[in-house]
């Protein structure tokens, strides 16, 4: 989520630096360029990942800058990001003994350290580059924010952001930063307040609307998320993955003539993609306009033909249809191409529960659970399987099983309520149907899926006048 640079090396005088450079290469010869030409050229290759470049480059200026501190500062940043921050370090160290007080050497240091994981001293070392530093004093702090953010330590990271915008709150990239760490750390209302700061601001930035759209969508605000994508296509209308997310947005909250609006948008900007003509397909499905939802389906599989999911939509559209021996075709084709996919095993259940053949869908039933136990859908097949091919002890084994992790679920307790009636345990029964009642009476028809008669028991209706009726 983070805004891309502008790359500073389109500046001319820069082009020209690394164009003579390239050319003295190329001719093998020998031209002279200073200290601060090298620089310039070394960090053109780390900037454009080309490690083995930059350390070449820094060869030539050894060569003709022996005694250049800043030379030698380069090559441990090029020996870092070629995976050698062993050595980085010894001649980071050797410099630190000269230049006592020189703030990047702690900064590089502190950068070399927390590669090497050794978080506490690289601490002490920005630190140290803090108290060595001046005018550039937010700059540092900054950099040093950037440093852990890098390597995922967004908590440390927030604490120098914050402190440079405690020394600095005109300072927009600082919020903007603030709010990316507050994302990643999860805190999904803060991060969100931190872009708005930012957007107050800076009101055309098209990247920090496009954040609080994902912000927004996390939290399951979809007209906010909405809004934000709009924004951002406003100011950049050829921003292609706006579109697509805000299709998503759409599709959430099941406006899905706006989703495919927006996936055949993004389409225009990315070309054909299975992926996106499947979402498509979805959307029509959703609509129940199943011909449209075939037909790109079938796009997909023409761009992709091992694409499961559009084999898998296809199968949903074939159940919905009534085919269900052609849902039973596409949805194997799917499992066959992906076979840890639950919810292609629950659809094969459900296939198979609508053909009769109640073994094979306790089977599909049981890999969908196995697969994913925490998908309540799954489980609660499963028990009804296992409940209709009489295997009901399966069954109460399954549901006690489920509730000794989420011991919560008042629908769980009614079906396992009425599991226990139906093996005449009728106590422990009762039990659990008030243990559901008292987390949530809503749901106590559940017991009659495997109680028919619950309605007509009178100790069972006495706790419904309890914690139900009377409420």
């Amino acid at each position: 989520m983070k805004e891309e640079l502008e790359d500073i090396f389109q500046d001319d005088e820069y082009n020209e630096i690394v164009i003579r450079y390239e050319e003295m290469l190329k001719n093998n010869k020998t031209y002279f360029f200073d200290v601060v030409e090298f620089e310039s050229i070394i960090d053109y290759y780390i900037d454009s990942n080309k490690a083995n470049n930059a350390l070449n480059a820094v060869k030539f200026a050894s060569q003709q800058h022996p005694q250049s501190l800043n030379i030698q500062l380069k090559k441990a940043q090029v020996l870092i990001d070629k995976g050698h921050p062993d050595q980085a370090l010894k001649i980071i160290e050797s410099i630190e003994k000269i230049e006592i007080s020189n703030s990047d050497v702690f900064l590089l240091k502190g950068s070399t350290l927390n590669v090497m994981g050794r978080y506490n001293e690289a601490e002490r070392s920005f630190d140290t580059a803090i108290d060595n530093s001046y005018e550039e004093k937010i700059d540092v702090i900054h950099a040093i924010a950037q440093s852990f953010e890098q390597i995922g330590r967004y908590k440390t990271a927030l604490k120098y952001l914050q402190e440079a915008f405690r020394l600095d709150k005109k300072n927009v990239m600082l919020l903007y930063d603030i709010g990316y760490c507050y994302e990643k750390m999860g805190q999904i209302n803060k991060s969100i307040d931190f872009y708005k700061q930012y957007l107050d601001k800076e009101p055309f930035s098209d990247n920090a609307w496009y954040n609080l759209g994902i912000l927004y969508n996390k939290a399951e605000n979809y007209d906010k998320a909405i809004e934000a994508y709009e924004f951002a296509l406003a100011i950049t209308p050829e921003f292609s993955v706006a579109y697509f997310n805000l299709a998503n947005a759409y599709s959430n909250k099941e406006d899905y003539h706006n989703s495919i609006i927006n996936y055949k948008e993004y389409l225009k900007f990315d070309g054909s993609s299975s992926e996106i003509l499947t979402y498509i397909g979805d959307s029509y499905e959703s609509l129940k306009e199943f011909d449209l939802a075939l037909k790109y389906y079938d796009k997909a599989l023409t761009e992709d033909n091992l694409f499961a999911d559009a084999y898998y939509g296809k199968a949903n559209v074939m159940l919905d249809m009534g085919k269900q021996e052609v849902a039973l075709s596409n949805i194997k084709k799917a499992i066959k191409i992906n076979d840890i996919n639950a919810e292609y095993y629950y659809l094969l259940g459900n296939i198979f529960i609508e053909l009769g053949s109640d073994k094979k869908a306790l089977e599909a039933y049981k890999k969908a659970y196995g697969i994913d136990p925490e998908e309540i859908d799954f489980l609660l097949s499963l028990s009804d399987s296992y409940f209709n091919l009489n295997k009901i002890n399966s069954a109460i084994n399954l549901l006690k099983e489920y509730l000794n992790d989420n011991s919560g679920n008042a629908m769980v307790l009614f079906r396992l309520a009425g599991c226990l009636f139906a093996t005449g345990e009728k106590d422990k029964a009762l039990e659990t149907f008030e243990k559901g009642l008292k987390i949530n009476p809503k749901n106590y028809m559940e017991i009659i899926l495997y109680y028919p008669e619950g309605l007509e028991n009178d100790e069972i209706n006495t706790l419904l006048d309890k914690y139900y009726f009377d409420k």
